[in-house]
């Protein structure tokens, strides 16, 4: 279906429109499973986008919290059980012209929905719909497959399983699906979750509201996700992503789906121009990013908290940072914007180029078998450039001091490592790194009753391995640790010795 049949269906054919929280009552089921079958790589997200979808209809779709259920990684047998217990809530519940919101995100493929090493058919959750006793009910279905270069969500909409609408027992139903038929739906690293969810709940919180009466429609919200969807996929391996909508609405009035004027914490993008807008927290976790703003002042409901807000054109970039309040409103205006350093784009879900420092105190093994341990500090530099593969440098300085149970020698090594390696992606905060690394040892040793003093250069071939651990915004705890080979000169030649030393520190990201 294209966007102006959808468009002309939907325009309201009389004045007043179905509001949220103004006399409907809204029911929501979410289910979110990121383990599939044991073909399945397991997702990031799916769980993750669950919440955030219920808990954007709790902030502005008028959910009440009794009146929404979540089951997140459970397998076939309970999301049924949870169906089931959900039908008997509705029925003792709801009330003619109440609303039902559905929403699934998972792995699948050939209508089957895969749920902890188990297979759901997607037609059951259909018939759940189908049976449902409000007037309106609406299925979001986001489900995925693993693929090598992106996580895929592979659901192949196939006809019989999904709906088809012309049936008149589905009068009042709705069906969105995050892709197209024959295409395969995606999760994004950048946007820390699914492609159409993450537009979805942007466009819930008042990204989509483009005629500026705080409310979303369901014109509105399908209409920005899909093309917001299809624009965020275009370069993407896996293919361009087409949402797909079905609908049966009967009577007059646009659905509103949500009232983001009506939140409690809200944000104003007091700014006349429209353009693109990312909106993060201060530790940098994407909360609507690439949101799209048309002309004029564009109000957004956000949870209470800190955020950064960034608009680019072709040659600027400009950035600002805001607190929205538990109750009320803050506004972003010209003046509080800052231009920033426009950085080399990137292809969607890689990481940007990004500088990490580790500084801290260490301890290593002696190279003389009859010295103590070899304490100091040690700082690394350390430059990620793409997403996968070789994608990191490592430069470290280790300076360690150590001295003879006799106390008559001392000695001073000052170790230099270049090496290149891989850095994970970023894990709840935790991101992991291991490199091949060479450089050499400068010691210095010094006998204090002669005061005799030697150098020696002496090469070294290791691997370094490291653990990054988020702690507020740019700072880190930071882990590293190497193992290496050293060649030693010494009386009787060249000898060898294993080098091994840890340094537990604060590192900075940026």
């Amino acid at each position: 279906m294209t966007l102006a049949l959808l468009l002309a269906a939907m325009v309201a054919t009389q004045p007043g429109a179905t509001e949220v929280g103004a006399g409907p009552r809204r029911f929501a089921l979410v289910v979110g499973n990121n383990r599939g079958t044991a073909a399945n790589v397991p997702l990031r997200y799916a769980e993750r986008d669950a919440l955030a979808v219920l808990g954007v209809l709790r902030e502005v779709g008028g959910l009440r919290r009794e009146d929404g259920l979540v089951v997140l990684g459970s397998d076939a047998d309970a999301v049924r059980d949870a169906l089931a217990r959900f039908e008997r809530y509705l029925r003792a519940q709801a009330r003619q012209g109440d609303q039902l919101f559905v929403y699934v995100s998972s792995h699948a493929d050939a209508g089957e929905l895969h749920l902890s090493g188990t297979r759901l058919p997607l037609h059951e959750v259909v018939r759940f719909l189908e049976a449902a006793p409000v007037s309106v009910a609406l299925l979001v279905v986001d489900s995925c497959q693993s693929g090598e270069a992106a996580r895929l969500k592979g659901l192949k909409p196939i006809p019989g399983v999904l709906v088809n609408l012309e049936r008149q027992e589905l009068s009042g139903r709705v069906i969105i699906t995050a892709s197209a038929a024959d295409e395969s739906a995606q999760e994004s690293d950048a946007l820390a979750g699914s492609v159409f969810t993450h537009h979805l709940v942007a466009a819930l919180r008042g990204a989509a509201d483009v005629s500026g009466d705080g409310r979303v429609t369901l014109a509105e919200a399908y209409t920005y996700s899909y093309a917001r969807t299809v624009e965020s996929s275009l370069l993407s391996r896996a293919g361009t992503q087409h949402p797909s909508f079905r609908f049966d609405l009967q009577g007059k009035g646009d659905l509103v789906l949500s009232s983001p004027a009506r939140a409690t914490s809200l944000l104003t993008l007091a700014i006349e121009e429209p353009g693109d807008w990312t909106v993060s927290t201060l530790s940098g976790e994407p909360v609507l990013g690439h949101v799209r703003k048309g002309a004029g002042a564009t109000t957004l409901a956000l949870p209470a908290g800190g955020y950064i807000l960034t608009t680019r054109s072709e040659h600027t970039a400009m950035e600002a940072r805001v607190q929205v309040p538990d109750a009320g409103r803050a506004e972003l205006t010209r003046s509080q914007l800052r231009p920033q350093r426009l950085e080399t784009n990137v292809l969607k879900g890689a990481l940007p180029p990004r500088w990490r420092l580790h500084l801290g105190p260490s301890v290593g093994r002696p190279l003389i078998p009859s010295f103590g341990p070899m304490v100091g500090a040690t700082a690394a530099l350390q430059h990620s450039w793409k997403e996968s593969g070789v994608n990191l440098t490592t430069a470290v300085l280790d300076v360690r001091r150590g001295a003879h149970p006799s106390g008559d020698l001392e000695q001073y090594d000052a170790t230099a490592r270049l090496g290149l390696g891989h850095l994970t992606r970023d894990w709840h905060g935790l991101q992991l790194h291991v490199s091949l690394d060479a450089g050499a040892t400068l010691s210095r040793q010094r006998q204090p009753s002669t005061g005799e003093v030697g150098l020696a250069l002496q090469p070294q071939v290791g691997a370094t391995v490291g653990a990054w651990l988020r702690v507020h915004g740019p700072l880190r705890l930071s882990v590293l640790g190497n193992a290496g080979h050293t060649w030693s000169r010494a009386d009787a030649g060249a000898g060898s010795a294993l080098s091994l030393g840890g340094s537990l520190g604060l590192g900075w990201v940026r």
